[in-house]
């Protein structure tokens, strides 16, 4: 890696101990003791970093002045007894300059110049830039991970039925954009998409919102307001969040479902609704349905069709892939070349994403705009970067047996695809003929057991 260039214009009272600094980190450092001839020689090779002591610049500060505005690449570092200089301040100030006081603590110069150095450094181990995508796409989708790929095909044979569906799935997954993509399936291009969500308003605002209401008819109702459900005329009806809606809300939501009608707050007359109704939930629906935030009634008149976006964690090879399209977009949006170092992809791919793909997407634009050329770990959320993520050891019964931990594993894992044994064999990362013959081998076991309990039951 090249050494990072830095100029000195000091006094001798402090070139000793800001050399020994420097030294330490493995700076190619020059002492300038005539200003004009540093000029001429930072026009030729200029320097990463400038540190300079302000109160011996005397007739030559306007010179150092010119040259801080015609480099904003190199970093300034000036040192000051604090007499005041109003003119030097504004000029810091508009070339966000460092300015350190007399007496000057070397530690804070030593941690300064230490991140000075790892910043301007980066030019020099700057990897390939990222600026196309491997982040392949299905509608507003992305990603190629098993789990995407039978989401898509899911979505395909959904999206033309015009059926309701209920989308589950953790925060940060992409519930709205699986929404938007089966409007698009099922939809004239034209229809409008209409998104709410639930526990983003009030209860005494959401029913006007999905409904509309009539002038008059409560305290502010200066007019007539068309709700979501007449604003989606021959679209989609986007409800997200739909386990916060408050009770007394889905048994007119319920209504709709049930005669196809629905009535603005204040009106005598119903109205006709000609929308499909896409809901979302990050709640697991039965437990949402055990806790009474959400009707079971309303449930199985929503959920006609159950999708289950997998979480990011579960989508292996995405995680890179969709790296590479968050960072080629922001280098084309704002006509940079930056790449990412692979000690950083990997910190990506062993953090757990509770957050999800919204997560990922935050933490690259965190490290895009930190970074100089090339996202390192450093530049990642603390989040992302301290490994607190380690999954808790499993403590196993002494007493069970490999065989019985597969099979634990298998119906456990059958339960949460919904009994799809294709998705089932698929996040096991095993073929559908191996889950198969696991399952009649299991389904075998327990009729022999079921037939021994009957002799045995028999004999007695």
């Amino acid at each position: 890696m090249s050494r990072i260039s830095v100029a000195l214009l000091l006094s001798e009272q402090d070139i000793n101990w800001m050399s020994d600094i420097l030294r330490q980190a493995d700076a190619d450092t020059t002492r300038v003791t005539d200003v004009k001839q540093g000029l001429r020689a930072w026009r030729a090779a200029p320097a990463d970093l400038v540190v300079c002591d302000l109160d011996e610049l005397g007739d030559d500060a306007e010179l150092i002045w010119q040259r801080m505005e015609q480099s904003p690449d190199t970093e300034w570092l000036l040192l000051s007894r604090g007499d005041p200089h109003p003119d030097w301040n504004a000029k810091a100030q508009q070339c966000v300059a460092t300015v350190f006081r007399r007496p000057v603590d070397p530690e804070l110069v030593q941690a300064f110049i230490d991140d000075t150095l790892m910043q301007q450094g980066q030019s020099c181990r700057a990897t390939k830039p990222i600026l196309t995508s491997q982040a392949n796409q299905f509608g507003y989708l992305l990603g190629s991970s098993a789990p995407m790929r039978h989401l898509y095909r899911v979505l395909k044979r959904l999206g033309p039925t015009g059926a309701n569906v209920l989308i589950v799935g953790e925060s940060g997954v992409g519930k709205e954009h699986v929404a938007k993509t089966l409007h698009r399936l099922g939809c004239d291009p034209n229809a409008p998409f209409m998104a709410i969500n639930c526990g983003a308003l009030s209860p005494d605002l959401i029913e006007s919102e999905l409904f509309g209401h009539v002038k008059g008819a409560f305290t502010g109702a200066h007019q007539d307001h068309a709700g979501i459900f007449h604003q989606a005329e021959g679209g989609t009806v986007f409800l997200d969040e739909i386990t916060e809606m408050p009770q007394a809300l889905q048994v007119k939501l319920l209504r709709v479902l049930e005669s196809g009608e629905y009535r603005p707050v204040g009106s005598t007359h119903n109205q006709r609704a000609n929308v499909r109704l896409v809901a979302a939930t990050n709640r697991d629906p039965q437990q949402a349905i055990a806790s009474s935030r959400l009707r079971e009634d309303i449930y199985y008149r929503l959920a006609q069709f159950v999708v289950n976006v997998p979480p990011l964690r579960e989508r292996e090879g995405d995680i890179e892939a969709l790296t590479t399209h968050f960072l080629a977009e922001l280098n084309h949006q704002f006509h940079t070349q930056k790449g990412i170092d692979p000690q950083a992809i990997k910190r990506l791919n062993a953090h757990r994403w509770p957050g999800n793909v919204r997560e990922l997407k935050h933490a690259i634009e965190h490290g895009y705009l930190l970074c100089a050329e090339t996202i390192l770990p450093d530049d990642l959320p603390q989040a992302v970067i301290t490994p607190t993520n380690t999954p808790t050891a499993i403590m196993l019964p002494e007493s069970l047996t490999l065989d019985a931990l597969e099979r634990l594993a298998i119906t456990q894992t059958l339960a949460r695809c919904d009994g799809n044994k294709t998705r089932t064999a698929e996040v096991l990362g095993i073929s559908p003929k191996t889950l198969y013959n696991k399952l009649n081998q299991y389904h075998s076991v327990s009729s022999s057991s079921t037939a021994g309990e009957r002799i045995d039951s028999d004999r007695g």
